[in-house]
Order: structure tokens, then C-alpha cells, then sequence
């Protein structure tokens, strides 16, 4: 049989109480029982004592008269005590002399009648069941003893009723404590604890939105809150997980997009190869090939780059680098694409002669390459676009500000992660995997410096890269311009 919480705790606590109060009750009527016997016991004591004088005198007086004046004066005092049945008189060598019920009883030890000091005979209980008291006549002479016989029935009746009413108290008080305790334990530790537990189970189904309200400050309040806290928890990593899934499908459609275009057209141009009839034709098929090859390895390098770079196992190769100069070789890449795409181009180049930096120079150029390509990709015809370097505070900043289609508010904090377009993935309006931006954000963290964004819709972004300025006389570590990069191309366009 498998019991719930509540009753297992109910079963605990009554056992527990059980056995505490066994205990309790078994020392109580110990004590009591023992304490009842001493006095029972001693109230007889001091009858026989104060007794045996005055009647022992009696019975030397009025021996050879008669019994009548004896037995008057034992009533008087048997009447004093309801628990003592008999006084017999037993000469010194045990012969029975008087019997205040007229009854014969065989004779007793010599040794216990003839005793100068009171002798008690007590039975299994403890009780004194007899008592022998030595009687001392006025002269001194010792011929006699005093013999009380007691009952003790109705004191084992008075003690049993007392251990009855003990009981039955303490069995209701017993009733009473398991009642009050289960109900405190319930309300206490029960009931938050299986509040927890339903609320774990709805959670386990599914339902995160779940919350446990829980006004306790001890250990299930907390445990409430761990709960409620997992609950969240479980909630962003299910969005984590479904936002996963959607960039996963996105990023299925992207990729299926950009392998199948540069394959169709080398397979077209294939084709195409047949029928060629001057070395001029084929010529010009072999280099539109090559075009879409090098599409593939591009995207290809850029995988691999991304992987290794999110792995952390490569290590940094880096040269110290004039960092004006290298501006300038990268954005002159770009000038002739926006100026053939008649952009509006500025460009501002604040950069100290003197300021160097310690990178990866085919990292870092394909890193803002990507950022210059996007910025030419996404401003339409007629549109300006300005690219500003300058160097503050230690750091080199570039920004690129173009006028194109912006980004919309909520899109901005995905700018960075792998596989987001801008744009729908049901319209490839503009080429590119969505891995540009991210594998941009791995580079520049990896070289110690950070990039940020500013966009609005509609009314253009601004991209700005921050990298740390190495000093002019050391470089983190020293390697030749050949220095290879993380498996980049040295020269990109398109992210």
C-alpha cells in the first residue's frame, strides 16, 4: 500500500508520540504506584506503632476479666483505619493470646513474635500484608507482641483506579497531540511541500508559466523559489531551443540558397563548355566557374573559421601592424564597389602614424571587409556611405554610417548571431549566408575589442569597431606578415 505524504508524516508523528508517551506514562505510574505504596505502607507503620501501646496496657489490665474491654478498645482504633482486619496478641514464644475476630491462627516464629524491633511481612506487590510490634509493659517486661494483619485490597482497587484515570488522560491528551501536531505539520511543511510538488508536475507537463506563491522564509520558500526559478529557466531555454530550431530551418533555406546558385551556374556553364568554340568563349566560362568556386570556399573557410574560433583550440597568430596604413588598404578595397554602385563615399582617416596594433591581419580585414561589404549591399543606388577612423583613450575606433535599409528595433539584438539576415528568408533580395556579422563579432572579440551597432529602419545603421592599441615598441607576439590566418580568405566580398 502506497501512502501519500501527509499520512506518512501522520503515521510518523503518532509512532513518535506513541513511544514518548509509553515512556512518559510507564516513569509517571512508576512513580506514582511507588509513591502510593511508601505512604500506604507508612500510614500503617504509624498505626501499629501508636496502637500497639495503648491496647497492649488494655489487654495486661483487663486479661483475666474478660475480652470485652480489649476488644472495645481495638474497634476504636481498627475504626481508624479501614485497612488494617485484625490485631491479634501473640505471647513471645508465638502462642495466639487474643484475636479481635475470635478467630484461632497456628502459632508464628518465636524468633518474629519475641522481636525487641517492629517486623513487616510484605507481599509480591510491596505492600505490607503483616506487622509484628513488640509491646513493652510499664515495668519494661517483654511478653507480648502485637500482630496486625492488613488488607490491601482496597488500596492495589485505589491504585488500579488511579492508573485507569492516568491512562485515560493521558490517552486523550495522546489523541490530542498527534490531532494538533498533524494539523501544525500539515499546514506547516505538508501542504507548502505538496503545493511544490503539483507545481513541479504542471512544470514537468509543460506548463512554465507556472508559479508557486510561497510566504515561507525557510527551507520550502526556498525550495518555492528554486522551483520558480527552474521554471524560468526551463522557459528561456525552451525559447533558446525553439529560436535554435527556427535559425536551424533558416539556415537550411540560406544555405541550400547560396550552395545551389554557384552550383546551377557551374553546372550551366558546363553545359555550356560543349559548345564552346573559341578558346576566347571557353576562357570566359572558366572564370565565371571560378567565380562560383571561389563563392563556395569563401563559405566554406568561413564554417571552418567560426568553428575553430568558437572552439578556442587556435591560437592567435599576430603581427604589430601601422594601423593607419592598414585602414587605408582595407577601405581602398571597398571604394572602387560603392563608387561602381554610385554611392556617395566618405572617408576620414584620423588614425596617429604612430599607432600600431598587434592582429591577425587577414582576420581582422575580413572582419571589417564585412561590415564595408553590408554597408555597400544594403544602401541602395544614389546613397552615401562614410567610413571614419580615428584613436581615443587606447583603442582604434572605425565606424562605417551608411544610408540603406536599416534595422528594425526588435532585430538589432540578433545583429550578431549566426545565421540572421536582415532580411526574410522566403526573399533573397541580397546574397549572403547571414554568418558575416557573427563571424565578424568572433574576430574582433578574439583580438581583444568589441563591436557595436545604432540602426533605425529605414534610415540606414552605423557599425563600430573598437581594437585595442598595441604600444610602439612591443607586439603580443611576434610572427612575420606570412602569419596564417584562422582559415580566412585574405580578400572577401560578400558576407
Amino acid at each position: 500500500m502506497r501512502l501519500n505524504l501527509r499520512a506518512k508524516v501522520t503515521l510518523t508523528v503518532s509512532l513518535f508520540l506513541v513511544a514518548v508517551f509509553g515512556v512518559v506514562m510507564y516513569l509517571t505510574l512508576s512513580r506514582n504506584v511507588s509513591q502510593l505504596r511508601s505512604s500506604i505502607n507508612e500510614q500503617s507503620k504509624s498505626f501499629a506503632s501508636l496502637a500497639t501501646s495503648p491496647i497492649g496496657n488494655t489487654f495486661v489490665l483487663y486479661q483475666d476479666s474478660g475480652s470485652i474491654k480489649i476488644t472495645q478498645q481495638v474497634d476504636q482504633f481498627l475504626s481508624l483505619d479501614p485497612d488494617v482486619t485484625a490485631v491479634r496478641i501473640v505471647s513471645v514464644d508465638g502462642e495466639q493470646v487474643y484475636d479481635s475476630q475470635g478467630k484461632f491462627h497456628p502459632s508464628i516464629n518465636a524468633g518474629l513474635a519475641g522481636t525487641f524491633k517492629p517486623r513487616y511481612v510484605t507481599n509480591k506487590g510491596g505492600y505490607v500484608q503483616q506487622i509484628v510490634q513488640p509491646f513493652f509493659e510499664d515495668s519494661g517486661a517483654h511478653r507480648y507482641a502485637v500482630v496486625y494483619d492488613i488488607s490491601t485490597g482496597r488500596v492495589e482497587r485505589d491504585v488500579n483506579d488511579t492508573i485507569r484515570q492516568i491512562l485515560y488522560a493521558g490517552v486523550g491528551i495522546l489523541i490530542a497531540s498527534i490531532i494538533v501536531t498533524s494539523w501544525a505539520l500539515n499546514v506547516l511543511f505538508v501542504r507548502p511541500l505538496r503545493q511544490v510538488s503539483r507545481s513541479a508536475d504542471q512544470i514537468s507537463a509543460g506548463h512554465y508559466n507556472q508559479q508557486i506563491v510561497s510566504k515561507n522564509r525557510d527551507e520550502i520558500g526556498r525550495l518555492a523559489r528554486a522551483v520558480n526559478k527552474m521554471a524560468e529557466s526551463l522557459k528561456g531555454d525552451i525559447v533558446k531551443l525553439q529560436e535554435l530550431d527556427k535559425l536551424k530551418s533558416e539556415f537550411l533555406m540560406i544555405a541550400s540558397h547560396n550552395l545551389r546558385t554557384p552550383l546551377t551556374v557551374m553546372r550551366g556553364y558546363l553545359e555550356m563548355a560543349d559548345d564552346a568554340s573559341t578558346v576566347d568563349e571557353l576562357k570566359a566560362i572558366v572564370r565565371t566557374i571560378e567565380e562560383s568556386v571561389t563563392r563556395l570556399h569563401l563559405l566554406a573557410e568561413d564554417l571552418l573559421t567560426i568553428s575553430t574560433l568558437e572552439a578556442g583550440a587556435a591560437s592567435l597568430t599576430t603581427t604589430s601592424t601601422e594601423a593607419r596604413q592598414f585602414i587605408d588598404s582595407v577601405v581602398d578595397e571597398f571604394r572602387l564597389l560603392a563608387e561602381k554602385k554610385r554611392l556617395r563615399w566618405r572617408f576620414d582617416n584620423d588614425v596617429p602614424a604612430a599607432a600600431k596594433l598587434n592582429i591577425n591581419q587577414a582576420n581582422v580585414r575580413s572582419a571589417l571587409g564585412n561590415i564595408l561589404d553590408n554597408a555597400i549591399k544594403f544602401t541602395k543606388e544614389g546613397g552615401s556611405l562614410t567610413v571614419r577612423a580615428d584613436a581615443a583613450d587606447g583603442q582604434l575606433r572605425v565606424s562605417v554610417a551608411d544610408t540603406g535599409i536599416g534595422i528594425a528595433a526588435e532585430e538589432l539584438p540578433k545583429v550578431f548571431t549566426m545565421f540572421h539576415r536582415g532580411t526574410s528568408t522566403l526573399h533573397y533580395d541580397y546574397e549572403g549566408a547571414g554568418i558575416g556579422l557573427y563571424l565578424t563579432k568572433l574576430i574582433i572579440e578574439r583580438h581583444g575589442g568589441h563591436v557595436a551597432v545604432q540602426s533605425r529602419a529605414g534610415h540606414g545603421s552605423t557599425f563600430t569597431v573598437y581594437l585595442p592599441l598595441a604600444t610602439m615598441a612591443t607586439s603580443v607576439a611576434a610572427s612575420g606578415d606570412s602569419a596564417a590566418p584562422l582559415g580566412l580568405a585574405a580578400h572577401r566580398h560578400g558576407a
